[in-house]
């Protein structure tokens, strides 16, 4: 007997859509990762976000016009997720998509920004650990006006390799990774962050090196390293190095040589935290 499915509805940034699902641990994943944007006002223009558990045929997901299947919940959640994330970015009429992790230490955010592989999410868990909040480790959006950051939380991606720093690090996974590899923001942390403009930019420069190295970078290459990281979205190339620009201009920048983990966490935790003081 199919088992029936249940609805939740989300606005995030002014993206409306509408989850339904019959399996159990995939509506808990989503309301999770998304707990802070529930809503109960329905909208016509709602994205139909789909996740459908079969025990012959798998799972298949659909969000919006894009489909796929998978063979287990995690492949389906990672998949699904990953184009609820495209939505909200298209979704956009004013902000800037900045491809970045941010963390909190008190009111402070911190944006950490780096190339797709350089190592944002395993970084942001460390720090995690050592008592920061993790808004997301993948995309940023930037009010252009008040310059407020707006984390899209993500699930965490990690390879084995992560996973094995992490736990020699002594970060403690939680059950809903060791169930079906998916962990969200909330999973580290149930803080609630008001919006806030970032107070510190941290470019993640390569290579890696034998010690952690944190040294003061001008407005003017922040910027640059930034503009290489943001979407185009829905404003004009000038727009974008104009807020961007601004951004920068509000923070100190810092590049970032990263090192072994546990030393460039901490260096980096410190930084965050003289900040904050």
């Amino acid at each position: 007997m199919a088992r029936p499915f249940t609805e939740d509805l989300f606005e995030v940034y002014g993206c409306f859509f509408r989850f339904r699902t019959n399996h159990t641990d995939a509506r808990r994943s989503i309301v999770r990762l998304y707990q802070q944007f529930r809503c109960v006002s329905r909208d016509e223009t709602a994205v139909e976000a789909v996740l459908e558990g079969d025990r012959i045929d798998g799972f298949r997901w659909l969000v919006g016009e894009s489909a796929g299947t998978a063979s287990d919940l995690a492949g389906a959640l990672w998949s699904l997720e990953a184009e609820l994330c495209q939505a909200i970015i298209r979704s956009q009429r004013r902000c800037m998509a900045v491809h970045a992790s941010v963390f909190y230490a008190g009111s402070s955010a911190i944006l950490l920004v780096g190339r797709s592989g350089a190592g944002k999410t395993t970084l942001s868990l460390a720090l995690a650990r050592r008592g920061l909040v993790v808004g997301t480790d993948d995309v940023v959006l930037v009010e252009p006006e008040t310059l407020n950051v707006l984390p899209i939380p993500r699930c965490f991606h990690l390879d084995g390799q992560s996973v094995a720093l992490l736990e020699v690090d002594g970060f403690r996974f939680p059950p809903s990774w060791k169930r079906f590899s998916f962990m969200v923001p909330s999973d580290l942390c149930a803080q609630a962050i008001s919006p806030c403009c970032a107070q510190l930019l941290v470019f993640m420069s390569e290579p890696r090196a034998g010690q952690p190295h944190i040294s003061l970078t001008s407005q003017a290459e922040m910027v640059a390293r930034l503009l290489s990281e943001t979407g185009q979205g829905p404003l004009e190339d000038l727009q974008i190095v104009r807020g961007l620009s601004r951004l920068a201009g509000g923070a100190l920048c810092y590049s970032l040589l990263r090192g072994p983990l546990a030393q460039t966490a901490d260096a980096l935790a410190d930084l965050a935290l003289r900040q904050k003081q």
